[in-house]
C-alpha cells in the first residue's frame, strides 16, 4: 500500500463531485448567483491550506466510510443541501467515474495527469475570486513537488492501492452503460486498441539479442488490436496541454447520470450506508477524521443567504423512492 495515494484519491473524487454538482445546478435552473456561491464555497473549503497540509502527509489510505464522511461534509460546505439518497448517488457517481479513469490510464504515472485535468477544470468553476484561484494553484505546486519526482515503481504502487480501494465497487452508471464501456454486472469493459503508453512502442515486433547485447534477429507478429503511438507526452507542469483526456468533464454534454446497483453491489452499498459514521472503536481512524475535518467548516444558511435543496435524481419522486430504500 502506498502512503502517497490519499491526496490523489481525494482531489480526483472532489473534481468529479464538482462536475456533477455543476451539472445538477444547471439542470435545476438554480439562479446563477447561488450556483456560483455554492461552487466557490465548496472549492475554497476543499483547498483549505491546513486541510491540504494534513492531506499531503504520508499516510495509509483509510476506509470508504471515513472518506465518505469527508465528502458529506464537503458537499454541505455552502448553502446547498442534499438528502441521504442524493448524497449516496453523488458518491456512487464520483467513485465509479474515477475508478474507470484509473483502469484506463495508459501508465501509472498518468494518474497525475488525470489529477491535473480535474484541477484545470476546477479553476474554470471559480468565479471572480483570485484568493480561491491561488488556493488551487498552491495545491497544484504541492502536487508537482510531491509527485513529479516519484519513480515509475512508486506510481505503480499508487495505482494498485487505488484499485484495491475500488475493487468491490460495481455500481452501474447509465452513461457508461450507454457507451458500452460497462457491463450489466457493473464491471468495466477495457479497450484492446488505442494509443500505447508514452515511451513504449506499438506491439508487433520481437527482437532477439545475443549474450553481448547485439540484436541478431527480428520477428514480426499480428496483434488483435489497432495500436498507435501518442504524438507527445502530456504536460506535468502548472500549465500546458495534458494530452490525456481522462479526468475531463464528461457531463459537459447534457445527458442523464442515473445509477443502478447490481445484486452484490447493492448489498455492499447498503452495508456501507449503515456504517457511514466511522466505527467508534477505530481510534486511529477517528483521529484521522478529526485532523482531516478540522479545516472543513459547515456553513448554515443565514441572513440573505437562503439555502436550497439539490436533487441528484431526475424528479422528486425518484429521489423520494430512493430515500425510502435507503431507510429500509
Amino acid at each position: 500500500m502506498s502512503v502517497r495515494t490519499l491526496p490523489l484519491l481525494f482531489l480526483n473524487l472532489g473534481g468529479e463531485m464538482l462536475y456533477i454538482l455543476d451539472q445538477r445546478l444547471r439542470a435545476q435552473s438554480i439562479p446563477g448567483e447561488k450556483a456560483r456561491k455554492v461552487m466557490n464555497d465548496i472549492i475554497t473549503t476543499m483547498f483549505n491550506k491546513k486541510f491540504m497540509e494534513e492531506l499531503f502527509k504520508p499516510q495509509e489510505l483509510y476506509s470508504k466510510k471515513a472518506l465518505r464522511t469527508v465528502y458529506d461534509r464537503l458537499a454541505h460546505a455552502s448553502i446547498m443541501r442534499l438528502n441521504q439518497a442524493s448524497m449516496d448517488k453523488l458518491y456512487d457517481l464520483m467513485t465509479m467515474a474515477f475508478k474507470y479513469q484509473v483502469l484506463l490510464c495508459p501508465r501509472p504515472r498518468d494518474i497525475l495527469l488525470v489529477t491535473f485535468n480535474h484541477l484545470d477544470a476546477i479553476k474554470d468553476f471559480i468565479y471572480d475570486s483570485p484568493g480561491i484561484m491561488n488556493q488551487v494553484d498552491e495545491t497544484f505546486r504541492r502536487l508537482i513537488d510531491t509527485y513529479n519526482c516519484l519513480s515509475d515503481g512508486e506510481f505503480q504502487l499508487i495505482r494498485q492501492t487505488l484499485l484495491i480501494f475500488f475493487q468491490d465497487m460495481h455500481i452501474r452508471v447509465s452513461i457508461f452503460l450507454k457507451d458500452k464501456v460497462q457491463n450489466s454486472n457493473g464491471r468495466f469493459v477495457l479497450p484492446t486498441s488505442g494509443p500505447v503508453p508514452w515511451g513504449t512502442e506499438v506491439p508487433g515486433l520481437i527482437r532477439m539479442f545475443n549474450h553481448d547485447g547485439d540484436e541478431v534477429k527480428r520477428t514480426e507478429f499480428t496483434t488483435p488490436g489497432n495500436y498507435v503511438t501518442p504524438q507527445r507526452e502530456g504536460s506535468f507542469g502548472l500549465y500546458g496541454d495534458r494530452v490525456l483526456k481522462l479526468g475531463t468533464n464528461m457531463y459537459s454534454i447534457s445527458r442523464p447520470v442515473e445509477t443502478h446497483m447490481s445484486g452484490s453491489s447493492k448489498n455492499l452499498a447498503s452495508h456501507a450506508k449503515e456504517n457511514t459514521v466511522p466505527n467508534p472503536l477505530a481510534k486511529e481512524e477517528l483521529n484521522f477524521l478529526a485532523r482531516l475535518l478540522g479545516g472543513l467548516e459547515i456553513k448554515n444558511p443565514s441572513g440573505s443567504d437562503t439555502g436550497f435543496r439539490l436533487n441528484l435524481f431526475t424528479t422528486d419522486e425518484e429521489e423520494e423512492y430512493a430515500q425510502t430504500r435507503c431507510t429500509d
